[in-house]
């Protein structure tokens, strides 16, 4: 029995996606753990094929993700490093499936034999794909058609990004980058973008067919994609399983001249025409498939006309889809150009809400500048430049809170210094959390650029060079 092949790829993040998929549960399902293997009947553990065993897929995925890193920009231009995010794809994993029965692979000698060469060809595929990325293949016998699981880690790649792994998604992101350096706005580049990811993947689909497909007999398509009949799947099925036979039959009648060329010890002459005369009967019997595919394709000709008729029809029914695609997209406009206005709306509101907040951190900041005024004496007067000083730096970064969450860490070494001998660190430590909050809050209802505009209102009453009370002298603020 020949079928349609099935192969596919898709990628996986630590967080779960709206189907419940993720990294732990996909790895524990082909595992065969029993609270990710409820919708098998009876399960059983899977055939470890080649490489590791799904756990320790696990144990080598998750060391990965951990000393994984992503370069971020700030708002004021620097870069810092940050580590994996949980929705970010880190495993990729490929399923390929057999048209045979599990019960027929495990009970009848000849399904089974074509069985493990279609095992041999996957495995060989999966390897001229990803070489060293490939973890590990396991077998599942305990459905209804037998199938292969691949998996995937992106072992080079510091920022551990899995989809790039499939050359269909490598492809979509290659058109975005182009489409939209050529002027195109975001909604063309993602379709542009979508457009040649189904390209690759059909590319990806036929070059599964060259390598595997057609040498286990499988089809490239199932009868409903093609909308064939049944006569005329079966002729397909028959010319895949003829071809797949011829080229078993040039794989062993090659094998055996090799195996009695390597016993002979024979002139280079000798060897020579050896070699033309094995060139010579790979050429006949390459005539004799394509003769034995011509007669296939002349008895399905009869087949055409109605096929023919079938596919009108067809097209009939897809006008009518096409018509009821247009009226819902003209009611997604709709409700997009409305949704849009309740964004406005709530733009308008953040904006409100960013003003006050910035007043209220210039009144917080205000009233701190008049308690500092009443101080007389020149150590209260330095007191508070210091506190000035530190809530700048909060608001520049220069002072940011310690790593254990208990106190500041203050990067201006004799600021710091100064900071310990007058001991006012614990009394500032309230009014630098506030700053620090409003701040934050503030940035989160502003772009980027009007965040910078903020913070250069805030800072620009900075005293004049020379004039720096703290580090003017040692022996105190000048009158």
């Amino acid at each position: 029995m020949s079928g349609p092949q099935f192969f596919h790829l898709q990628s996986f993040s630590r967080k779960a996606n709206p189907a419940g998929q993720s990294v732990e549960q996909v790895l524990a399902e082909a595992a065969r753990v029993p609270r990710f293997s409820t919708h098998v009947r009876a399960p059983r553990p899977p055939r470890v094929v080649a490489g590791l065993h799904p756990a320790r897929i696990k144990e080598r995925h998750d060391a990965m993700v951990e000393a994984g890193r992503i370069s971020v920009t700030l708002a004021d231009g620097s870069t810092k490093e940050r580590g994996i995010r949980k929705d970010r794809h880190t495993l990729l994993t490929c399923v390929a499936s057999h048209p045979l029965q599990s019960s027929q692979v495990e009970a009848d000698a000849e399904a089974r034999r074509k069985y493990e060469t279609w095992v041999e060809y996957n495995l060989a595929h999966f390897r001229r794909m990803f070489g060293e990325k490939l973890m590990g293949v396991v077998e599942h016998l305990d459905e209804e058609h037998p199938h292969l699981h691949a998996f995937v880690l992106p072992t080079d790649d510091p920022t551990c990004s899995a989809r790039d792994l499939n050359p269909a998604w490598a492809a979509k992101t290659e058109a975005e980058a182009a489409a939209r350096e050529a002027g195109h706005d975001a909604k063309s580049a993602v379709k542009l973008g979508n457009k040649a990811y189904k390209a690759r993947a059909r590319e990806l689909q036929d070059e599964y067919h060259r390598e595997v497909g057609i040498a286990a007999a499988l089809t490239r398509l199932g009868p409903k994609r093609e909308r064939l009949s049944r006569a005329e799947w079966r002729a397909r099925k028959a010319a895949a399983e003829q071809d797949a036979l011829l080229l078993r039959e040039m794989e062993d009648r090659v094998s055996a001249l090799a195996i009695h060329e390597e016993e002979l010890s024979a002139t280079e002459e000798e060897i020579t025409a050896r070699l033309a005369e094995q060139l010579e009967q790979a050429a006949l019997l390459d005539a004799e498939a394509a003769a034995k595919r011509q007669s296939a394709s002349t008895e399905s000709n009869e087949l055409l006309e109605a096929a023919r008729r079938d596919r009108e029809a067809a097209v009939a029914r897809l006008a009518t889809a096409e018509a009821e695609a247009r009226r819902l997209e003209k009611r997604a406009r709709k409700k997009a150009e409305e949704d849009t206005a309740v964004a406005d709306a709530h733009l308008l509101d953040t904006k409100r809400k960013a003003r006050q907040l910035r007043l209220d951190a210039e009144r917080k900041m205000e009233e701190v500048r008049s308690q500092a005024d009443a101080y007389r004496r020149d150590g209260v007067r330095e007191a508070f430049e210091l506190a000035r000083k530190l809530m700048i730096g909060v608001l520049t970064g220069e002072v940011v809170p310690a790593p254990r969450g208990v106190g500041w860490t203050i990067h201006d070494e004799r600021l710091k210094r100064r900071v310990g001998e007058l001991g006012v660190a614990s009394s500032l430590d309230r009014i630098l959390q506030i700053v620090s909050r409003c701040w934050e809050l503030i940035k989160r209802h502003l772009k980027p650029a009007a965040a910078e505009a903020e913070l250069s209102d805030l800072v620009e009453d900075q005293p004049p060079a020379g004039r720096d009370p703290i580090h003017q002298s040692e022996k105190g603020i000048e009158p």
